[in-house]
């Protein structure tokens, strides 16, 4: 049997947007309980052969030393030994501006046959002025600019993304990092595939998907909206230089379930049943089972080689 047949998922690069919520605790997800889902979602896509791609470092939380142990399982037995990759690691890790890699450089060398850690930068009209010191408010305003910029480059090295939980306040970005990704991911018009277990963002976007009014403090970013205008006065206005949680709400909402369904090609009622099952193992069939459906036009095993870089896209 070839490994094509094997695990159908091979050449796929899919982002995993997995975190606590504010309410996955009374779900019955505490902390450890969120980090064994993580486990279980990567496990389950590079069972199939997909990448699994990350926008944070690594955790000291025990749970990307697991997905790691299981990444290096599920590698060809002579990867280690073959040189340079040809294709991307079967895990990636995208850091956000400043943020550097915690592991030693010697040791991101030992595992780079099946973890790649790089850091994302800045977007280019900010890139320079990053050279020379920072201060207060300036470091504030490149850090959510950085932080959306590392979500544009996780979905131009993606085909497809997956969302459970996150927390809905308290991002250093305009938007909590769940939502800012899903939103782009819907620009980019990516199969996005959406399970309420943890509550949380990924309930709030599932929300506005099926109509319900925007509550008052969705993706709000309190201090952010003024630090964003004070620094746009006088400058052309990037695609990711604004703050509008209504357009973002507004972008879901026109989305609908039946939009959603033509991008993941899920049916509208298997996606509702994603949205609403509370059962970790039933999630992940329906997510395979969509993934199994996409063919990425034009993708081959070379999708795995790229190193995305955002679209200029506005969204």
């Amino acid at each position: 049997m070839t490994d094509a047949l094997a695990r159908p998922l091979t050449s796929l690069n899919v982002g995993l947007s997995v975190s606590e919520s504010d309410d996955s605790v009374s779900r019955g997800f505490p902390v450890w309980q969120v980090n064994h889902v993580t486990l279980q979602v990567a496990a389950a896509l590079m069972g199939q052969g997909a990448g699994v791609v990350f926008g944070h470092d690594w955790r000291e939380d025990g749970v990307m030393e697991a997905v790691h142990a299981f990444a290096l399982r599920m590698q060809a037995p002579d990867a280690a030994l073959a040189g340079p990759p040809a294709t991307a690691p079967l895990l990636q890790n995208l850091l956000p501006w400043p943020d550097e890699p915690r592991l030693p450089a010697d040791e991101r060398r030992r595992l780079a046959s099946t973890l790649a850690i790089e850091a994302a930068g800045l977007p280019d009209d900010l890139a320079p002025r990053a050279l020379g010191p920072l201060e207060e408010p300036e470091r504030a305003y490149f850090r959510a600019r950085g932080l959306t910029y590392l979500r544009r480059r996780l979905t131009a090295r993606t085909q497809a993304r997956i969302c459970l939980g996150g927390r809905t306040g308290g991002s250093q970005g305009r938007y909590p990092g769940l939502i800012e990704e899903a939103y782009l991911s819907v620009d980019a018009r990516q199969p996005l595939f959406l399970a309420g277990l943890l509550g949380g963002a990924t309930r709030q976007v599932i929300d506005a998907l099926e109509g319900r009014p925007r509550p008052a403090d969705f993706a709000g970013a309190p201090g952010l909206e003024g630090l964003y205008a004070a620094f746009a006065a006088g400058h052309r206005l990037e695609a990711d230089a604004e703050i509008d949680p209504n357009k973002v709400w507004s972008r879901f909402g026109a989305l609908g379930v039946r939009g959603l369904a033509r991008q993941n090609k899920l049916t509208e009622e298997e996606n509702r049943e994603l949205f609403h099952t509370p059962a970790v193992e039933r999630a992940i069939q329906l997510i395979l089972l969509g993934l199994a459906r996409f063919k990425p036009r034009g993708r081959t095993a070379a999708a795995r080689t790229g190193r995305g870089r955002p679209s200029r896209r506005r969204p």
